[in-house]
């Protein structure tokens, strides 16, 4: 392994292993799903919904906003989704505490069978002011597990990741420098 991706690995390790991972409010999955969109078509024969314009998703505390959504469902009840957006944008509340989760990216995958999300072009997340940014991120649902991956696009930052984390508070609400 070179020495970039090691210290990439490292400092993803750093970034979501100690800092404390956002978990998903658990209650949202026995939710009712809520869709909203301009147009929407339903085979129920193959199992495939596709929802277009101005396309809003919300279970819970979770909302979807993308140009398009497609939604297919497999003999056995496994659910993939594909949204659509310039951007698609989510927005989802932490278990057990008052902080949000917010997302965007130019494509949205998920499936029901690996539990992977995967936010693809010009991704970001952000959990109050730490953010990650990349051409693809990935999380899996269960393991609570990141990757991240720079892209082909031109400028100062073409290829890399960026992760920008706070320091973590301590002794009463104050840093490592003791100052709140």
């Amino acid at each position: 392994m070179s020495n970039r991706k090691r210290l990439l690995a490292l400092g993803l390790t750093l970034a979501f292993g100690i800092v404390p991972l956002a978990h998903a409010e658990k209650a949202d999955r026995d939710k009712p799903i809520q869709i909203t969109a301009d147009t929407g078509t339903l085979d129920q024969l193959k199992g495939i919904t596709v929802w277009k314009g101005n396309v809003v998703v919300v279970q819970g505390t979770m909302k979807v906003n993308a140009n398009e959504v497609t939604v297919t469902r497999d003999d056995k009840g496994n659910q993939t989704l594909v949204a659509l957006g310039k951007p698609v944008t989510f927005r989802q509340k932490v278990e057990g505490k008052d902080e949000w989760i917010d997302g965007q990216g130019s494509r949205l995958d998920y499936t029901t069978i690996t539990n992977l999300a995967v936010l693809t072009g010009n991704a970001r997340i952000k959990r109050n002011q730490d953010l990650v940014v990349g051409n693809v991120i990935t999380y899996n649902t269960d393991t609570e597990q990141y990757e991240v991956k720079g892209g082909s696009a031109t400028g100062p930052n073409s290829g890399r990741v960026t992760v920008i984390l706070q320091p973590q508070t301590v002794n009463g609400g104050k840093n490592s420098t003791g100052k709140p």
